[in-house]
């Protein structure tokens, strides 16, 4: 009788944490190779697993390609030209002649759900403690869960392989419905589990932050996928209430000292000094090696980078209409930067911009910008550089040069407190409690820190009920999540439940809005000695219109990504 087998590389992964990614499950005589039936013996095998699977979830989110889908979002497109067919066919809803974004989102959702299937079967063979089994099943549970989450949302109906069973690429598509089930069958799961609120050794630590998934985290995760089950395309309102609960226990844990999350100022949110801020309730913890690119690098510094201006990739750069109707505040200063430096760092430049600036203050014909994009920079995962190019650790100035290295060591927060506070007071506002009072309270959390002492936003929020207060959590954690492709829930996300996407695509189709940008001071270079020269603006600048798009719209065809083409070669079934 054949057996499934490992390939080494659990092995590998217990030598150095998230350093080895794991391969497919095959049918072969073993002959001795370790095989499932044999692996699963002790505490060992166990920390083995978990630590291939973390690999995975690493380098799933190690480069940006991934995330490509989320292009789409109403806050993020990206560069012109150079590699971007992908990111630009998704910005316009268009099936792309370059489809490594569907693929590798696809190929990294799977091999992550491989790897948990085989310990979700043989934890309980392991001789060790209950409480182990628990920790290590509910890990299990929660990352296939998660990914899922991802497939159901981008692709529509899905294959379910819950047994790493070999179909021969027979398998039947899953109907959206029957995966939001199994998604919250699995975390429940976790949830019985039992996980801890704070892990305290390394890997599951990091820096006094969970590395490993925790209690709070897969009852955030109920929280949103019942939001999204709420919304469409099963507009299952009854799901409203579940979320509701789910988000509440999160924030009376936090209340009641249970759980070590706060919403922290958004000087703090993306500060590389406060790595591990406790605003981030799930994060991928990210940590560089000598020699760069690899599965544990982070490199979205360079995502978020104009590529025209400095050295980055320019792979999400920000819309500027979503980014002109965002409201001022602390949160819009911590989100995007608000002028752009384009010195040099050796000798260190003051020369700051703003992003829509340019060389002749009279003249405003599209050849003479400054910032080649045109576009604000998201602050999110870029960092300040010193006097001689090396990065700063510490807050976004925007006043001093940009750092233009590629891998750092960098914590990716895929969920976040507030964002859960966001969750709870929009499904109190569709009907799933009657604590209005609390979740005008959950708002206001919010509220405070993203906006200005004394902002009218603030005090609305002890009037807002029902739609109004449902609507205005819903935007608010779009706001909160701008420009964050690496979250568990983005903008795009939010407009797929929301059922906006095609208001987004009939904005990118038609004539597109000009967007009016302040009067203010700018400075920047004129002459090659780099001297400064300032003039204050005597009128509103207008940017020019966003380029069109010429896609049409297909209903659920221009919502979800294409079957990836390598896998719908190989199983007819995958046909929309």
């Amino acid at each position: 009788m054949k057996k499934k087998y490992i390939i080494g590389c659990l092995i590998a992964a217990a030598s150095t944490f998230g350093l080895a990614s794991c391969s497919d499950f095959l049918d072969e005589d073993p002959k001795g190779t370790i095989t499932e039936e044999t692996f699963y013996k002790s505490q060992n095998d166990l920390d083995m697993a978990m630590y291939a699977i973390y690999s995975l979830v690493q380098s799933y989110q190690c480069n940006s390609n991934p995330m490509i889908v989320d292009c789409q979002g109403s806050d993020v497109t990206s560069t012109t030209g150079s590699n971007k067919a992908a990111y630009l066919a998704a910005d316009a809803f268009e099936e792309p002649s370059d489809t490594k974004g569907i693929e590798q989102l696809w190929s990294a959702m799977y091999k992550i759900i491989k790897a948990s299937n085989s310990l979700i079967m043989n934890a309980d063979n392991a001789a060790t403690s209950e409480t182990e089994i628990n920790i290590a099943k509910g890990n299990a549970y929660f990352w296939r869960a998660y990914c899922y989450f991802n497939l159901v949302r981008y692709y529509g109906p899905v294959v379910l392989n819950l047994t790493n069973e070999n179909d021969y690429n027979q398998s039947p598509l899953s109907s959206v419905a029957d995966v939001y089930a199994q998604i919250i069958s699995d975390l429940e799961a976790a949830d019985k589990c039992n996980l801890p609120a704070k892990y305290t050794t390394e890997p599951r630590a990091v820096g006094g932050a969970n590395n490993y998934v925790s209690a709070q985290a897969v009852k955030a995760a109920l929280a949103a996928v019942y939001l999204h089950k709420g919304g469409w395309p099963l507009n299952d309102t009854s799901a409203y209430a579940q979320a509701a609960a789910y988000a509440k226990q999160v924030i009376d844990g936090v209340n009641n000292g249970t759980y070590d999350q706060a919403v922290v100022d958004w000087g703090t949110v993306y500060d590389y000094g406060q790595n591990y801020n406790n605003g981030c309730i799930l994060g991928i913890d990210y940590y560089t090696r000598a020699g760069g690119w690899a599965s544990y690098d982070s490199q979205l510094t360079c995502c978020h980078q104009s590529g025209k201006l400095w050295a980055g990739w320019g792979d999400f750069l920000a819309e500027r209409y979503f980014w002109s109707n965002y409201p001022d505040g602390p949160r819009k200063r911590g989100v995007y930067s608000e002028t752009i430096n384009v010195g040099g760092v050796y000798p260190p430049s003051t020369n700051s911009v703003s992003w829509w600036a340019t060389t002749d203050e009279k003249a405003y014909d599209g050849t003479n910008q400054i910032a080649p994009d045109y576009r604000p920079m998201f602050v999110g995962y870029s960092l300040n550089a010193d006097d001689y190019g090396a990065y700063i650790t510490g807050a976004w100035d925007c006043s001093k040069p940009v750092w233009t290295g590629m891998c750092l060591d960098k914590r990716h927060q895929l969920i976040r407190y507030s964002e859960v506070l966001c969750w709870y007071a929009e499904a109190v506002g569709r009907g799933g409690s009657s604590d209005i009072s609390g979740a005008q309270s959950a708002l206001r959390q919010v509220r405070e820190v993203a906006y200005d002492a004394g902002d009218a936003k603030i005090a609305e929020c002890s009037n807002l009920t029902g739609t109004a207060l449902a609507e205005a959590a819903a935007y608010e954690h779009m706001y909160e999540v701008a420009g964050n492709t690496l979250g568990m829930v983005t903008v795009r996300s939010d407009e797929l439940r929301l059922n906006l996407l095609e208001s987004v695509w009939s904005y990118r189709h038609g004539s597109q809005s000009s967007v009016l940008v302040p009067k203010g001071t700018l400075t920047y270079s004129i002459d090659a000695n780099n001297n400064p020269y300032t003039y204050t603006l005597s009128y509103d600048v207008v940017v020019p219109e966003e380029m069109s798009v010429s896609s049409s719209w297909n209903g659920d065809k221009s919502i979800y990504m294409q079957y990836p083409p390598t896998e719908y070669a190989k199983n007819p079934n995958l046909v929309r």
